[in-house]
């Protein structure tokens, strides 16, 4: 038996002198993989002034395939907790969020719906409560490998315990297409 490249070069697989298959291999997380393909996006809001316990920015994945939320940035001028919850798929309210595409060669649009402001949800379970200092940005879920996955139709929001003038931030996210 031959194994050959599969490219009809017939370009043969190399064995080395102890019979072990010789194999080189590109490695790149799936966040890289996927912005190649097109299919990573960044949904930022701009600065607002925002009341207590705002969801400061909605997202809900609206397509067939997950949604990897790869990291969140955040920033208020105000001291307060930052409650990160999965609410209901709720009829969403506010100003609405176009994701972005970050290959500028893709003509693909995000199958996601996001609102800065979003006043239409209940929280839900809360996963995650941060203290955020004033006019100190967080990032969120920035170690490699940790990142929440919305399924269709769910949902994640960002709610900002204190009133504060100014908030703004991003979600950035793919959408994973392999099986």
């Amino acid at each position: 038996m031959q194994i050959t490249d599969g490219n009809g070069t017939n370009y043969g697989a190399k064995v080395d002198t102890e019979h072990r298959l010789r194999t080189y291999s590109v490695i790149e997380t799936d966040f890289l993989h996927t912005n190649e393909a097109g299919d990573a996006y960044i949904w930022d809001f701009s600065g607002y002034d925002y009341d207590a316990g705002d969801t400061v920015i909605f997202l809900r994945n609206d397509s067939d395939n997950d949604l990897h939320i790869h990291h969140i940035y955040l920033y208020c001028d105000t001291a307060s907790k930052v409650q990160f919850h999965f609410p209901a798929n709720p009829t969403a309210a506010g100003t609405l969020v176009t994701g972005v595409n970050l290959n500028r060669g893709s003509g693909k649009v995000a199958d996601a719906t996001a609102y800065q402001d979003e006043t239409g949800n209940t929280q839900g379970t809360v996963f995650s409560s941060e203290y955020i200092a004033a006019n100190v940005p967080i990032t969120v879920l920035k170690e490699e490998g940790f990142e929440i996955i919305l399924s269709k139709n769910a949902c994640l929001g960002v709610d900002i315990v204190t009133a504060g003038t100014m908030a703004y931030g991003h979600i950035v996210g793919y959408f994973h297409t392999e099986s």
